[in-house]
């Protein structure tokens, strides 16, 4: 990974050195895993659940989506989606809602960032 593509990804939202941590160093087997970020399906997942106001889905989805984001160093989008299932889960549906346009903001940037 060249010096460009770090700072893109890092600009983009990755915290590529935790990212590296957890893979052990080894870049390309997070280059790859970073990759599969742009097919995972938990977003789409996600926007499906709270669209179709389904609660327990949405609760499922952030979660898994929230562990994704740890693993790839997608840190300021795995708090957002962190405080979206904690306001699923006790209760608070419409502030969990409210959170999807900075949510698919965050995504957004990161899927940028990543076909850059």
């Amino acid at each position: 990974m060249d010096q460009d593509r770090k700072t893109r990804l890092e600009e983009g939202g990755i915290n590529l050195s935790g990212a590296l941590e957890r893979f052990m160093g080894n870049e390309p087997m997070l280059e790859r895993y970073l990759g599969k970020f742009l097919t995972e399906k938990s977003y789409a997942q996600l926007l499906e659940a709270v669209a179709a106001d389904d609660r327990e889905a949405a609760c499922i989805a952030a979660h898994s989506l929230k562990s994704v984001c740890g693993t790839l160093g997608c840190e300021s989008m795995q708090k957002l989606v962190l405080r979206q299932e904690q306001c699923i889960r006790t209760g608070n549906w419409d502030e969990a809602v409210t959170m999807m346009p900075e949510i698919t903001s965050s995504y957004n940037g990161i899927c940028a960032a990543l076909r850059a």
